[in-house]
């Protein structure tokens, strides 16, 4: 089994997991070798985890981060005196990560050691009285007492508007529903598909055999299953080893948010489908995902040794030690950076140098920076290759959470369609408050997103409120009207003069393949890759003096916890080792061990 294989595993059954695990109860180790001064490129979750293990284990660490705040892909919408997202200044909503698998046990760890608190995130509607109780800090809050699902959300597809309920009820006719005629072109002798399934049901059914064989032996198996299939498109295994039809296929692809990625990594999307579903125990953060960020840049004291506003554009080793050159992303006087107890640029650190590097930015935006002398050919082109998707979101405010209200009462969970909103989530915080709320009204990925961020934003908050509509209404014009007035934003006083998206209200957008800092929204897997590049994604360049950390740099793509493994990884390459020597024989050791035990 390949060393990084491990992150496929169960986290309970991960001997590096619960290696490192152990270290952030307990502490980490003592280097081995000899202090270093150590650059950390990028202050996101990964770089800070990693600065954070340094500094506590002696070394002397700088961080470099070209934003002008810290956290990368984890931001949250709220109103500071710098910009105005929603009338109501008590709201705030996700720009990135905006949920915790309660078994990824690591981010978990962090947030009860950090003090954060957590509130249950609703991935399907649930009964409002059992919610409200779940919230009362004297109730025992556990996974089990979850409150039962009431799937009070819609499907819109095809013109068909029903409840989820409906659809999930057992022996619904789904062709009758939603018009997708599944038995079009298909044997009509098969037994493997009729007009009660699901799409949830069809997808599971087909990966169903391939769950079974990974759970008889997780260790021996993931290898052989990634040798079968790793060259495999999600779309090519259903029509390989399904005998579904094309409207089937479809009809997975609209009610599964898989239609953007059928041409993506089949794996990536297995593994997302063990962790993204109806069952799936989710946490979010009390305040805001960045409340993590930020309370872990405070409590590690990472201000004083962070450089922001600092673009690296030049990445270099001379004379043994590693250097930088930078652009100042924002000229500041020097007193700011006091001030707000940052490092100061009145020593730059381009005239700095270092023992080692780590790498933590994703290399899509690495790509932008000069590297010499060169990596390997294998790293490089693992950074020209390594595919990065594209996820937009818009957020829009209302002078009510009417979609709590009579006739529709959903809490928490979302309304798919295949409306270009694609994917519209409810809010799982402030159940039952009275006055304004926030939906997500729409999340998209890959080509779904591409469309949206052709548009400006003004133009991408019309046709996302006109869509949300649509989508809880499409019969009632009066209706629609209704769910339009009470939205914040208003078209027609969002005006187009110079700098009018700043001033706009109720309303807010991100677009992570155009954010200059992030370059995409995750690595996501086209197929082929995981075997191609991910040995040469993760390891070390110029003799062990250059690391690399970053959620693309762990097999938990697009979650804070593979960004926090792969920091904990890359910084323990920089604290057991000797100067010049690579040893990941520990790691390895532990894998070996656990597969022989």
């Amino acid at each position: 089994m390949k060393t990084y294989l491990h992150s496929l595993l169960d986290e309970k059954n991960d001997p590096v997991v619960q290696k490192y695990l152990e270290y952030i109860k307990s502490g980490f180790p003592d280097p081995k070798g000899k202090k270093k001064d150590v650059l950390v490129v990028g202050a996101g979750m990964a770089g800070m985890i990693a600065a954070s293990i340094l500094q506590e284990t002696g070394h002397n660490v700088t961080i470099v981060e070209a934003n002008t705040r810290v956290g990368g892909r984890v931001k949250t919408f709220r109103n500071s005196p710098d910009k105005k997202y929603w009338d109501d200044d008590s709201l705030y909503a996700e720009a990135g990560a905006m949920r915790l698998p309660d078994f990824h046990y690591m981010v978990m760890e962090y947030c009860k050691q950090l003090d954060v608190p957590l509130e249950p995130f609703y991935y399907v509607p649930v009964d409002e009285e059992q919610a409200l109780l779940n919230k009362k800090e004297d109730y025992k809050r556990t996974s089990d007492t979850f409150p039962e699902k009431t799937r009070n959300s819609f499907i819109f597809a095809n013109y068909n508007h029903i409840l989820q309920s409906t659809y999930n009820k057992p022996g619904a006719n789904i062709n009758e529903l939603l018009d997708y005629h599944l038995q079009e072109n298909i044997d009509p002798a098969s037994k493997n598909l009729d007009e009660n399934q699901t799409a949830g049901t069809l997808l599971e059914n087909a990966m169903a055999p391939l769950k079974q064989f990974i759970a008889i032996n997780p260790e021996k198996n993931w290898p052989i299953l990634i040798e079968k299939l790793g060259e495999y498109s999600m779309r090519r295994f259903l029509k390989e080893y399904t005998n579904y039809s094309e409207n089937a296929i479809e009809m997975i692809g609209v009610l599964q948010n898989l239609e953007s990625r059928m041409s993506y990594d089949f794996i990536q999307s297995f593994i997302e489908a063990n962790i993204i579903k109806d069952d799936t125990v989710f946490w979010q953060v009390v305040g805001g995902t960045d409340v993590i960020t930020e309370s872990f840049y405070k409590e590690h004291d990472l201000a004083k040794i962070t450089h922001l506003d600092t673009r690296v554009t030049d990445l270099y080793m001379r004379d043994g030690k590693v250097k930088i050159s930078t652009e100042i992303e924002i000229e500041r006087e020097a007193s700011y950076y006091k001030e707000k107890g940052y490092a100061s640029h009145e020593n730059p650190v381009s005239k700095m140098e270092f023992d080692e590097v780590i790498v933590t930015i994703p290399f899509s935006a690495f790509r932008m920076v000069h590297v010499w002398p060169k990596f390997k050919q294998e790293k490089r082109k693992a950074i020209r290759e390594l595919h990065y998707d594209a996820a937009t979101k818009v957020l829009i405010e209302f002078k009510e959470r009417w979609w709590e209200k009579a006739p529709y009462n959903i809490i928490g969970g979302g309304t798919i369609t295949d409306l270009p909103n694609r994917f519209i989530y409810y809010p799982s915080q402030d159940i039952g408050k009275d006055g304004h709320g926030l939906m997500l009204a729409c999340y998209c990925w890959a080509d779904d997103a591409r469309k949206w961020d052709s548009m400006p934003h003004k133009e991408r908050y019309i046709y996302a409120l006109e869509n949300i509509a649509i989508a809880h209404a499409p019969n009632d014009k009066k209706e629609q009207k209704r769910i339009i007035d009470l939205a914040v934003f208003d078209k027609e006083k969002a005006g187009n003069e110079e700098g009018y998206v700043d001033k706009i209200r109720g309303a807010a957008t991100v677009s992570w393949m155009q954010n200059p800092y992030a370059f995409g929204e995750a690595a996501i897997f086209s197929p082929g890759q995981l075997n191609l590049l991910q040995g040469a994604i993760e390891q070390p360049e110029w003799n062990g003096k250059a690391h690399f950390a970053g959620e693309h740099t762990s097999l938990k793509h697009a979650w804070i916890e593979g960004a926090i493994e792969s920091g904990i990884r890359a910084a323990l390459e920089v604290n057991e080792t000797p100067v010049g020597i690579n040893a990941k024989a520990e790691v390895e050791k532990a894998v070996f061990d656990f597969q022989k035990n």
